[in-house]
């Protein structure tokens, strides 16, 4: 057993990462549950950083999972156990007060690098073109249904949906963690959408109860899906959510337009880091994650890059590595 899986073997003795995920954390921190991770903690503090070992890079996504009073101490003993490791820190998609308190406690190098993205369901209102493209799907027989009720056919059509859309997949991605529709966390709620009795799309959610809602994991179609098969989904999501009074509902996480604040950079360093950016979102098309969620009109909230040291090649090397990037 590898120390990863010694300490998570030592913490769900006492909590599961996934219930203190869902009771503490952020949207971004549910990536925790889809990828293998290592887990800090200290015994004083309700709370945990979980993280990825990325060669000897501790690689952190989102902010620390605890309460806002406990992210200095906790972060403190974090950053000496990495000290001791002899391990680089870096931060990936952080909220702008953790990177700001971060930036003056010790980290070196900060990067608004994108941009949260959620709605409140209980006010959402479906625009007219939105509703051409439901009504497109409805048109050719596409229906959304929750998944409640244990069904092992039912599971294993999704599983075959799932592996038909990434077969589907071609040229260059880059993705945080993996498609993993049935990880035993019984929270999580699924909703898909049938055609002709075959699944042809899907769409996952997870607890965040800090924030009283959810955050969209992950949601796909395979190709020959109508069109408007993603926009039911997530309107039919939307109007579960509005029933139960969920005033929060987290889309998922972009790139921004551009950079935007930076910190810890020459003004070369700058330049070389807008055009890296420029260069990596249009080669990946990042844009157009930003394009389909903006539709729904949601609130934006800035996220943020750190690096403990200053931003060197092995910290890039870490990031591609974090986000699979497939060229």
């Amino acid at each position: 057993m590898n120390n990863s899986e010694e300490e998570m073997a030592q913490f769900k003795k006492t909590e599961s990462l996934a219930s203190v995920v869902k009771r503490l954390g952020s949207p971004e921190s549910t990536v925790l549950l889809h990828s293998p991770c290592s887990v800090f903690q200290i015994p004083q503090i309700d709370g945990v950083i979980g993280y990825r070992q990325i060669g000897n890079c501790a690689v952190v996504i989102g902010d620390p999972v605890c309460l806002p009073q406990d992210i200095t101490e906790l972060t403190n003993a974090f950053h000496l156990h990495c000290q001791e490791s002899k391990l680089k820190i870096i931060y990936f998609l952080t909220y702008q007060d953790f990177a700001h308190w971060a930036i003056n406690n010790g980290c070196n190098t900060l990067i608004q690098v994108g941009e949260e993205l959620s709605i409140n369901p209980t006010n959402f209102k479906i625009n007219q073109k939105l509703r051409w493209k439901i009504n497109q799907s409805i048109q050719h027989g596409v229906t959304i249904k929750e998944y409640k009720d244990f069904d092992i056919t039912l599971e294993n059509q999704m599983k075959e949906t799932v592996s038909t859309w990434l077969r589907e997949r071609k040229g260059s991605q880059v993705h945080l963690g993996k498609i993993d529709f049935f990880n035993s966390i019984a929270t999580n709620r699924i909703f898909y959408a049938e055609r002709n009795d075959k699944i042809i799309g899907l769409l996952i959610i997870s607890p965040v109860d800090r924030f009283q809602g959810w955050a969209v994991s992950s949601y796909l179609a395979i190709r020959n899906a109508p069109v408007g098969t993603t926009e039911n989904l997530m309107c039919f999501t939307f109007d579960s959510l509005a029933e139960e009074n969920c005033p929060f509902l987290c889309l998922g996480a972009v790139s921004g337009v551009k950079l935007g604040e930076v910190v810890g950079l020459s003004p070369i360093g700058k330049s070389l880091a807008a055009l890296f950016f420029k260069i990596a979102r249009w080669f990946f098309k990042l844009d157009a994650k930003a394009i389909y969620l903006n539709k729904y009109h949601p609130h934006l909230r800035p996220t943020f890059l750190l690096c403990r040291d200053r931003l060197s090649f092995v910290e890039l090397l870490a990031i591609k590595r974090l986000l699979n990037v497939k060229l």
